[in-house]
């Protein structure tokens, strides 16, 4: 059973509404956040350090009600979610309830309302690259990855030394995977995976081609999508050694090895 932790009923005055006169005059909303984690460790040490703030939270959820003027009250409880569960990294879920007694609808009723889910998840990216310092680019652009405040990077696994799948005419790669714990929806956490690659000059002139740094979405925890920009999971992986072997040291993956192209070990984990 998780630990959690609840802020009930906040009464916040706001101007979400579709209708021109509720983002003019307003209407009082009632907001509850119930925040849910693994352990609260405040439970035993008795410091505020170790568990949230409720002050610091109310006032989370009060700029947003208050200052945000968005359409629908599930994106302002989307948007209070988000705001919350980035706060702290102890929290690994929010649900967040609007209350709505106001609404403009003709007849009787309490209130409209709207419960919103935000979760931690975990995901697998796969990195690799064969243009320059590798090693020493794979190092900064998981550098990048950890000062992403909406990432946290639980395991590594080693670098390995692969030879080229699709295009044979290039150096060979370093290889590896990386278990990470996120927010972010999927098109988001490809869109900063998008975004460091760029930063290390990825380009995509030859298909399977050489790259500085490459950066898949292998998995997403309890995500199973199929969309021009975004397969998960990667439908290629269990094909790929060199996937599969760095996957199957951080405990991601029990089956088969693929015979094929050979994988080596470059550098133990921990090296990075």
């Amino acid at each position: 059973m998780m630990d959690s932790i609840s802020l009930k009923e906040m009464k916040i005055y706001g101007y979400t509404g579709c209708l021109p006169e509720e983002k003019e005059n307003g209407q009082f909303f009632f907001v509850t956040v119930d925040m849910y984690f693994g352990d609260i460790p405040g439970r035993i040490t008795d410091d505020l350090n170790d568990t949230v703030n409720y002050a610091e939270v109310y006032g989370i959820v009060e700029d947003i009600v208050s200052n945000g003027k968005f359409n629908l009250i599930e994106h302002m409880a989307y948007e209070v979610g988000r705001a919350v569960i980035a706060y702290s990294s102890l929290i690994d879920s929010v649900k967040v309830k609007v209350r709505k007694p106001d609404a403009p609808v003709d007849g009787e009723f309490e209130s409209m309302e709207t419960v919103i889910s935000v979760k931690r998840k975990e995901a697998v990216i796969g990195f690799g690259g064969n243009m320059g310092d590798s090693e020493k680019i794979i190092e900064e652009a998981l550098e990048a990855l950890r000062a992403d405040p909406a990432i946290e990077i639980l395991r590594l696994s080693s670098l390995y030394e692969t030879e080229p799948v699709g295009y044979d005419d290039q150096a060979d790669f370093l290889n590896g995977c990386a278990l990470i714990r996120t927010y972010l929806e999927p098109l988001e956490l490809l869109h900063v995976l998008q975004k460091i690659e760029l930063d290390f000059h990825r380009v995509r002139t030859i298909k399977n081609g050489p790259r500085t740094i490459d950066l898949d979405l292998l998995l997403i925890q309890g995500v199973r999508m199929n969309t021009e920009e975004l397969t998960v999971p990667h439908p290629r992986m269990y094909e790929r050694a060199f996937v599969l072997v760095p996957l199957k040291e951080i405990g991601m993956y029990n089956g088969e090895i693929p015979g094929g192209k050979e994988v080596k070990l470059y550098r133990k984990q921990g090296m990075l």
